[in-house]
């Protein structure tokens, strides 16, 4: 076990720092010529118990290692590391990167295993620079996959622990389960709601990536390049990133000369051609809003959807079929129209020409996500320059205008199926844009084929009212109850200067049980008293709460010295009448100046810390900030520099897991469950000056 602690200075959030505890087992290599290191990290939430989040990854991890250790020795070290503190700062993964000088970037490689949801299928969603040298061991039992996941989570702020290697240089595989996020963070995340499928798929794809970097000549990772990759069916389809803009150059000609030929054949007038494609547009825009107003249009018939986190209710799947139906619809509008003022060979032309500036866009910005739409491009070209050679009349012709349809359903489809669950309903108008292209290029020859108008209208109708359908009896069946809980938040807030507590709720809608501790009001000053309780829109429902023992925080000055232009507070910080999982300390800054801070115990150079303001975003007078998370029991010591010789206002502030028993006359029911992230905590604070 490796103890250390670890110092996240805050630039835009206050200073984080914790004492961690890594686990680390080394399966020896008989010739290693680098290592593999599995990541998988044993701290959870305080209000979930973290059986997906990260019991998936540490369960499979060690049943790799069993297996690894009861077979022949792998040619290459491989390394368990079981990281703590993911959860706030990702604390053991950067203590482990600072303290093991040993990394080598040119020839170790990290498989981090993760979850942000309790089921569904394994996802490798992330590698590092040098990506080509590590995709290859999905080979043999291809996860779920997509180059394009890799480019999106580079833009995101999301850290997981794989982050900091990768900031280190090391490249390697970043996996997650990501189904079934109503559950994650929250109460739920139990083993009573862990997918057995998750966890078998999670660990069968590692175990065999695992041995294949294991068995491999790791020193190849140093030269190689960066990759797309992708699923065409069980198949995992890879090729160098430096064809990706010569594909998407490919598919330009193609294209252009696709366009000549047809033109040549008078099959296409560029005119009605350029028609079609400027109302392409609307059509990506009908689908998206689609997304987003179906989305206000379930919050305001369900309220109670809005305290999902991540905007994923525990029945999707009606509501996303009735979502696809309506953007099907939409495209089927869109082909019907262009049938009465463009020829076919016109409406494919000004598909192919969105899907052409799609692929040159993407090959220059987002090179991973090219594929989509190169290999679409390449298919329409060729549909383009072989539908005028056939006769208006020839049975070959629908099967020529589908051609591009193929490669976008193959490609498509399955990132539309782990779109969905990824980005939840709350963001539906993402995939959905990608369903109006596919549904755009598949239903072109039956538009075009189709009879009489009203015969068209009646399948736009009908498409739309079946949507409609499914949506409105998805939110319907999509109830809560015993197994499927409605999300509630409560926290326990205790106020020592005032001798006050509160319970606080988040909820933006009533609830009988919060109800049964609140009285209605809401106010937006808890921050004031409580930082770490900014209000949401709306502000904090809060009701008077008895008086009861909870951690309370207590800070002593060891000693006051002045020094040049101010003074220097050495303050001792703890927890009394409880163990805080969580401690924190801020200072006032309308009368403060905080010029450096240092944490005792820290590894030399992390622990001194900036001044200055770094909660600039609170409208309190709390806009310095320090946070120590999993506090020695002993608590800890932190040194003030200040500007001056006035006197240093303080707030302390403790966090503690779980509400206090004592003061809840009325105990969860089996019908509700705690919000992700937002419930289940009892927090107290004191104001000092020194």
């Amino acid at each position: 076990m490796q103890e250390a602690t670890e110092v996240l200075p805050g630039s835009a959030a206050s200073h984080l720092a914790g004492r961690v505890h890594n686990i680390t087992a080394t399966v020896p290599g008989r010739s290693s010529t680098g290592k593999v290191l599995l990541v998988a990290h044993t701290d959870s939430t305080s209000s979930g118990p973290g059986a997906s989040d990260d019991g998936l990854g540490v369960g499979a991890v060690l049943e790799i290692a069993r297996i690894l250790g009861s077979g022949e020795r792998p040619r290459n070290d491989v390394v368990l590391l079981f990281t703590d503190a993911e959860e706030i700062g990702q604390l053991g993964a950067r203590a482990y990167v600072r303290n093991t000088p040993a990394l080598d970037p040119r020839r170790d490689v990290v498989i981090n295993l993760d979850a942000r949801g309790t089921t569904g299928p394994a996802v490798m969603f992330q590698t590092g620079d040098r990506s080509s040298g590590v995709v290859g061991a999905l080979g043999d039992r291809p996860p779920v996959a997509t180059s394009l996941a890799d480019e999106v989570y580079r833009l995101l702020p999301n850290e997981t622990d794989f982050t900091h290697f990768r900031d280190a240089g090391l490249t390697g595989l970043n996996f997650a389960v990501i189904g079934g996020s109503s559950r994650y963070h929250s109460t739920e995340d139990d083993i009573e709601h862990v997918d057995s499928g998750s966890l078998q798929d999670l660990g069968s794809t590692v175990l065999s990536a695992t041995r294949d970097l294991a068995g491999a000549d790791l020193e190849r990772v140093a030269g190689a390049s960066d990759s797309t990759w992708f699923n065409v069916g069980p198949v995992l389809v890879r090729y160098p990133a430096g064809a990706v803009l010569p594909l998407a150059g490919a598919a330009l000609l193609a294209a252009l000369a696709a366009a000549w030929h047809a033109r040549r054949r008078r099959a296409l007038r560029v005119r009605k051609a350029a028609l079609a494609a400027a109302a392409f547009p609307l059509v990506l825009v009908a689908a998206g809003a689609v997304g987003w107003a179906s989305w206000q249009l379930l919050l305001l018939v369900k309220p109670a959807y809005a305290r999902f986190t991540h905007g994923d209710p525990y029945r999707p799947e009606l509501i996303v079929a009735g979502l696809v139906l309506l953007v099907i619809g939409i495209a089927w509008c869109w082909s019907r129209w262009t049938r009465t003022r463009t020829a076919p060979v016109e409406s494919l032309a000004a598909v192919l020409a969105w899907l052409v500036a799609l692929a040159l866009a993407t090959a220059l910005v987002l090179p991973g996500a090219a594929y989509l739409f190169t290999w679409t491009a390449l298919a329409g070209a060729g549909a383009l320059a072989l539908t005028p050679r056939l006769a208006e009349d020839s049975p070959w012709r629908p099967v020529a205008l589908a051609l591009p349809g193929l490669p976008a359903a193959v490609l498509i489809v399955p990132l539309v199926v782990l779109l969905f669950p990824a980005v939840q309903l709350a963001a539906a108008a993402v995939p959905l844009l990608f369903v109006v292209l596919v549904a755009a290029l598949s239903l072109l020859p039956a538009a075009h084929l189709a009879g009489r108008p009203r015969t068209g209208l009646a399948i736009g109708l009908a498409l739309a009212v079946s949507g409609v359908s499914l949506v409105g009896v998805g939110a319907v069946v999509d109830g809560t109850d015993r197994g499927h809980p409605l999300p509630v938040s409560l926290m326990y807030a205790r106020d020592l200067d005032r001798s006050r507590a509160h319970w606080v709720s988040e909820n933006a809608d009533p609830d009988s049980w919060v109800a049964h501790y609140t009285d209605g009001e809401r106010t937006s000053d808890l921050e004031n008293s409580i930082p770490a309780l900014p209000a949401p829109p709306g502000g904090h429902l809060v009701g008077d709460a008895p008086t009861v023992t909870v951690a309370e925080p207590v800070v002593r000055a060891v000693s006051d010295e002045r020094v040049s232009g101010g003074r220097r507070l050495t303050l001792a910080v703890s927890a009394e009448r409880g163990r805080s999982v969580l401690t924190a300390l801020y200072v006032d800054t309308t009368s403060t100046e905080v010029v450096k801070a240092s944490l005792a115990g820290a590894p030399g150079g992390s622990g001194e810390l900036p001044g200055g303001e770094n909660r600039g975003y609170t409208a309190t007078p709390w806009k310095w900030g320090f946070v120590h998370a999993a506090p020695p029991a002993e608590g800890f010591t932190l040194t003030l520099t200040v500007r001056g010789d006035a006197p240093v206002r303080l707030l302390a502030m403790t966090e503690e897991a779980g509400l206090p028993a004592a003061a809840l006359d009325r105990p969860l029911p089996g019908d509700r469950a705690y919000f992700a992230d937002e419930a289940g905590l009892s927090l107290a604070s004191r104001t000092y000056t020194f």
